[in-house]
């Protein structure tokens, strides 16, 4: 009987040891923490009273409790002076309408987020009372449930409200102080959640991980009391005299400008007195070249005087590089610019042959499209009996230009002396298109040697056709790449107007900087290189 007794004894005392130890580890704090959360409650208490906007302003002062410190306890706690005129402010602050709560200011937001730590902190407090029976499950849920409400209180508190024209902000509130208030509860926030979280951890992490998110939020809300009660930060002007540029200095500063102004232009005279001659050179060689570039326009049928095209161009990347050098400033906006206007120069000495190099491309695309008509009508000319000089009449008389104005200017320069051999290669000369070159030589060596012009020119036009044939076939297949092309081009220039219709001061700012007109520059030589590359990989020559 006495056996039995004692292993009951035991049994008890093993069964209570296990209750007890399943507590600690669900609270896993000791009672110098207790102090800590019972001060750390104090605090949110104080700070949720003082947004009550039903208690007067005479209530609203406090004393330390013991639990705060031997130093702090009984020391009275004053309202801040500057705080019942923002709580007055705060409270006509209308933030949300909820129902069946009606509309609250933020005032009241305040109130709640402060009373919503304190109910975090007492929930912790109270499973440290030995007295008091844990369950796990309905403290994990009293946990997740200060967390939901700590987050719908930070989203209104955060967001930024529309008055008439104005957008108001409620990080501003309270001198400042509200920012950082705001920055502690999302870190607060975080440490709600490794509160929740902790519960699902391994036994042998539960306790630690506990502790370690309970004492992180007495620490964030500790630091919530010392913002509160801090002076915000003193914004002073800085004085003027600091800044005060007296004429005097003016004045030097313009002579030293004016100096170093002079000095570079000497330089720079020097440099071009040395290469003197080789400039000369170079710049007679360019004038004969731009007679000829002005010779060859006149026989594509444009009167284009070249320096436009040269003083046109050169004129774009100076007032882009004026643009990036003003952005920029001092010393290297001037070197910026300088160098933009060192490019523009080499590309606009090259600009017109690559303008009548495309327009010859262009013209000749057009020629092209007319040989089938043009040589149908000298076969049908010589059938008749006319000659193919009065065939080539026919053709500038009935087709359109630019074939009409190439074949008679032809006939022109014939009737003006010309032998008709040296016209047409003035033609083959003026014009880019092997067909038409195949046509003008089987017409030389036919007025040389004989032969029938006609047989030919009927051959000719069913070389035409076919290959009429094969280049739609060869447009059909490449009609990808010439999309893709398409697309590299548009595809920057569609999500750049995206996003100044979405974000233009952002927009506007970047791009206003010598970076952003840097990267809009590289971006569209960088789209040009690109859509080249890949009509390139489409071109199929026939």
């Amino acid at each position: 009987m006495m056996k039995k007794t004692l292993l009951l004894v035991m049994g008890l005392v093993f069964g209570l040891s296990l209750l007890s130890a399943q507590a600690a580890s669900a609270r896993g704090l000791d009672r110098r923490d207790k102090r800590r959360i019972e001060c750390a409650m104090f605090k949110m208490q104080v700070l949720a009273n003082y947004f009550d906007v039903s208690k007067p302003a005479e209530s609203k002062t406090y004393e330390y409790p013991a639990v705060c410190g031997s130093n702090l306890a009984g020391k009275k706690i004053k309202l801040p002076e500057w705080f019942p005129a923002e709580l007055e402010r705060m409270d006509k602050v209308k933030v949300v309408y909820i129902e069946k709560e009606g509309t609250l200011s933020e005032a009241t937001l305040w109130f709640r987020t402060f009373s919503n730590v304190y109910t975090f902190l007492d929930r912790a407090n109270n499973a440290l009372d030995p007295s008091q029976p844990v369950v796990l499950e309905q403290l994990s849920r009293g946990y997740v449930s200060n967390r939901i409400r700590l987050v719908g209180n930070l989203d209104r508190l955060n967001k930024e409200l529309v008055r008439g024209r104005e957008v108001f902000s409620m990080k501003d509130s309270m001198q400042g102080r509200a920012r950082a208030m705001l920055a502690t509860l999302e870190f607060m926030n975080r440490e709600f959640y490794s509160t929740v979280e902790s519960f699902t951890s391994p036994a042998a992490q539960k306790e630690d991980k506990y502790r370690q998110s309970v004492m992180a939020v007495v620490v964030l809300a500790n630091e919530l009391w010392s913002e509160f009660r801090a002076a915000p930060i003193p914004m002073n002007p800085p004085d003027a005299r600091t800044f005060k540029v007296t004429e005097g200095e003016r004045l030097w500063n313009a002579l030293l400008l004016l100096l170093g102004a002079v000095l570079a232009g000497y330089a720079v005279y020097l440099l071009l007195e040395n290469k003197r001659e080789p400039l000369m050179d170079a710049w007679d060689r360019y004038r004969e070249k731009s007679v000829m570039w002005a010779d060859d326009f006149n026989r594509q049928f444009l009167t284009i005087d070249v320096k436009y095209i040269v003083f046109g161009t050169l004129g774009v990347f100076a007032l882009f590089g004026l643009m990036i050098g003003f952005s920029m400033g001092g010393f290297g906006g001037v070197f910026v610019f300088l160098l933009v206007v060192a490019l523009g120069a080499v590309v606009s000495i090259r600009m017109p042959a690559i303008v009548l190099d495309k327009l010859k491309k262009s013209r000749g695309r057009k020629i092209n499209a007319q040989l089938m008509d043009s040589l149908i009508l000298l076969s049908n000319s010589l059938r008749s009996g006319m000659d193919i000089v009065q065939g080539f009449e026919m053709v500038a008389h009935d087709l359109q230009p630019p074939i009409a104005d190439e074949f008679g200017l032809v006939v022109k320069n014939y009737r003006l002396g010309t032998p008709f051999e040296k016209a047409l290669e003035g033609l083959d000369e003026r014009v880019e298109s092997r067909m038409l070159s195949y046509i003008i030589k089987a017409i030389i060596i036919q007025r040389q040697v004989g032969g029938n012009l006609t047989v030919i020119f009927a051959r000719l036009v069913e070389n035409i056709r076919e290959e009429s044939k094969l280049e739609e076939k060869l447009d059909a297949m490449t009609a990808q790449q010439k999309i893709q092309a398409i697309v590299v081009g548009i595809m920057p220039v569609v999500m750049l107007g995206v996003m100044f219709m979405f974000r233009p001061g952002e927009m506007l700012a970047f791009y206003s900087t010598a970076v952003g007109l840097f990267v809009l520059f590289f971006c569209f030589v960088w789209i040009m290189i690109g859509m080249k590359l890949i009509q390139k990989l489409g071109d199929v020559k026939v």
